[in-house]
């Protein structure tokens, strides 16, 4: 319908329908992402990603993932950690942690890999700072032999830390690594303003119980520097929270959080990063998706506390 086909029928009254309509329109995507629908309306639209192998909507999820799928009967654990034990649980699953990873988890892992090394042929060098970077396996061995990467490595498992160590262990990208075993808000208090052209949260807001400190994230990127984070459909994760790993001897699970999208969005744009990509990850059945990835650009110029404080509490 045409605008004038509009005035006809509402007469002066269009205006107001016109703005109506639109915030129906948006109200609706909003509902649709955090639904877990695929929906390109924030940002700039992102490049198409490669499907995974596994989808979260297979019934069979349960045995690749190690997660539980909605309207089935949850397989029994020999223990069951909440969040705020989630270092335990990754301790004890270290070993296994990349024979459980699915087609789903490789693909986000891919996506990053491929955003970081489009950020590392335009600079002649590269500082990475990974924040729960686990075993290391899906994302760092990637830059195993690029002697102009540097890799600052955080995760408060030193089981993890163990398995990342060995698996870059004789590389140059094990030489240019420093590992610091500590929680991510603590490390992040020690690390020097202005210091990291990469910063990585892949797949690991889910396995904490609060969010990490995007202000002092913001601070420790240099200008132009990238955010980049990464996790998993929420609403998959709201239906089905367990994530369940085999081990020797039985089977363990941690309580994941789900992770909201638009309030990692809110959080870094009250911090002073700029959104300049989002993308979701493997399409599924129904337009659902398995992850998204958020990328946030630092600026040269960052926002005021009071600014930073009006902006969080309307979170």
């Amino acid at each position: 319908m045409k605008m004038s086909d509009l005035a006809k029928v509402f007469g002066a009254a269009t205006p107001w329908v016109l703005t109506i309509t639109g915030l129906f329109f948006a109200g609706l995507v909003v509902v649709a992402f955090r639904q877990g629908r695929q929906i390109w309306g924030i940002g700039p639209r992102p490049p198409t990603e490669h499907p995974p192998a596994e989808s979260p909507q297979r019934a069979d999820s349960a045995a690749v993932d190690g997660l539980t799928t909605a309207g089935r009967p949850a397989e029994p654990v020999d223990r069951e950690y909440p969040v705020d034990r989630a270092r335990d649980f990754y301790q004890q699953i270290a070993p296994y942690y990349d024979q459980r990873n699915s087609g789903g988890v490789v693909s986000t892992h891919l996506a990053t890999v491929r955003r970081v090394r489009a950020i590392r042929t335009q600079q002649p060098a590269l500082r990475v700072l990974d924040l729960g970077g686990g075993t290391g396996k899906g994302i760092a061995v990637h830059f195993f032999d690029d002697p102009e990467v540097s890799w600052t490595y955080v995760d408060f498992c030193d089981a993890m830390a163990e398995q990342f160590r060995n698996n870059l262990d004789g590389y140059p990208l094990g030489r240019n690594s420093k590992v610091m075993v500590d929680d991510i808000t603590r490390a992040l208090r020690q690390l020097p303003a202005a210091s990291y052209d990469v910063v990585l949260l892949s797949l690991v807001l889910s396995s904490m119980r609060t969010p990490p400190d995007f202000v002092r994230i913001a601070q420790v990127l240099a200008p132009g520097g990238s955010l980049i984070v990464t996790d998993i459909n929420p609403g998959y994760t709201h239906a089905n929270p367990r994530y369940r790993v085999q081990v020797d001897g039985g089977a363990v699970a941690l309580q994941t959080t789900p992770v909201d999208p638009f309030e990692v969005i809110q959080r870094a744009e009250a911090a002073g990063l700029q959104e300049s990509q989002t993308t979701a990850i493997g399409k599924g059945e129904g337009g659902s998706y398995y992850s998204f990835m958020l990328v946030f650009t630092a600026t040269a110029t960052q926002p005021t506390e009071e600014e930073r404080n009006h902006d969080l509490l309307r979170m």
